[in-house]
C-alpha cells in the first residue's frame, strides 16, 4: 500500500468522523426539530381520498394534506368534499383518543377508530380572510388520559404549555384559500357583515339568492375582484339561513359552507348560522 493511498484512507476516517462528532453535538444541543417545515413540501401532488377509504386504514400515516370526500358526512349535512389534513394514530387497545391542537379556542376533538384499530382525524383549517392564519400546528394525542406525540412524524418542539408536541406545517396554498362565506368581525348596528366569496372561472354573473333576500336572485349580486373571485358584503341579521348562488342564470349551490340542508323546492341547499 503506498504512502499517498495511506493518506488518503486516513483523511478520509478523520473526516467521516469529525462529520459525526459534528452531528452529534448538534443533535445534543437541538433536542427539537424547529426548523423540518421541509418535511411537508413533498405534499405537491394533493391526492383525494373517500371516507371509506379511512375504515380500511390497517396502518397509522404520516399526517399529509388532501381532499376527502365523504358521503357519510354528506348524509350528515357536511359538505361533501373538503380539503383539509388527515391525521392518524393506531392502538388497537385504546378506548378513547383524542386530537389536541395547540390553537386558542380549539376544543379537543374526538378521533374516529376503525375495525383495525386505526384512529384518525380530518382538520379543516379556517378559511383566511380577517384573521391571522395559523401556518403551523402543534398537536398531540390524549389517549385513555394520557399524551403522546406522532410516532409518524418526525418534527416536535415544545407547545404553550411547555411540553413536547409534534409540529405540521401548512404550505401556504394550503391555509390561505378564502373561498366561502365569512362572517366577519366588522361592527354593524343590526346584524354582522358577512362576505360572500368564490372563484370566478368563466362565469360572467354571480348572485346570491336564501331567506336573507326572500329567494331573489337579482337583488345581491357578486362583483368580480381583480384577484380572480366573485364578492359579496352584505350585512345580515342573527339567525339561520338557506341559500344558493345563482352562476349565469343557473342555481347552483357551489359548496360555500361546512353544513347544507335539504329545502323543499330547491333541494340540497347551503346552510349559514349568524349569531
Amino acid at each position: 500500500m503506498s504512502p499517498t493511498f495511506r493518506k488518503g484512507i486516513s483523511t478520509t476516517i478523520i473526516s467521516v468522523s469529525l462529520l459525526w462528532i459534528t452531528n452529534l453535538y448538534a443533535a445534543e444541543e437541538t433536542p427539537f426539530d424547529l426548523a423540518s417545515d421541509q418535511l411537508e413540501q413533498n405534499q405537491a401532488h394533493e391526492t383525494v381520498v373517500y371516507g371509506n377509504t379511512l375504515m380500511d386504514m390497517r396502518q397509522a400515516e404520516k399526517p399529509h394534506f388532501i381532499t376527502l370526500v365523504d358521503t357519510f358526512e354528506y348524509a350528515r349535512g357536511a359538505s361533501l368534499q373538503a380539503r383539509g389534513v388527515l391525521f392518524s394514530y393506531r392502538n388497537r387497545a385504546a378506548r378513547e383518543v383524542r386530537f389536541i391542537a395547540d390553537i386558542p379556542g380549539f376544543p379537543a376533538q374526538a378521533m374516529r377508530r376503525n375495525k383495525y384499530g386505526v384512529w384518525t382525524y380530518f382538520y379543516i383549517p379556517p378559511e383566511i380572510v380577517h384573521t391571522t392564519p395559523q401556518k403551523k400546528i402543534r398537536y398531540k394525542f390524549w389517549v385513555d388520559g394520557l399524551y403522546t406525540v406522532d410516532d409518524t412524524h418526525n418534527q416536535h418542539e415544545r407547545d404553550s404549555s411547555g411540553s413536547v408536541a409534534s409540529v405540521f406545517h401548512l404550505l401556504h396554498d394550503q391555509f390561505a384559500e378564502a373561498t366561502g362565506v365569512f362572517v366577519l368581525d366588522t361592527p354593524v348596528n343590526h346584524g354582522r357583515e358577512v362576505l360572500f366569496r368564490i372563484p370566478a372561472g368563466s362565469a360572467e354573473t354571480v348572485s346570491v339568492a336564501g331567506d336573507f333576500n326572500q329567494w331573489n336572485p337579482q337583488r345581491d349580486f357578486l362583483t368580480k375582484s381583480e384577484d380572480g373571485y366573485f364578492e359579496l358584503r352584505k350585512v345580515i341579521s342573527p339567525g339561520k339561513y338557506t341559500f344558493l348562488y345563482r352562476i349565469d342564470g343557473k342555481l347552483v349551490q357551489k359548496i360555500a359552507t361546512k353544513s347544507s340542508r335539504t329545502h323543499p323546492v330547491y333541494g340540497r341547499v347551503n346552510f349559514l348560522e349568524i349569531k
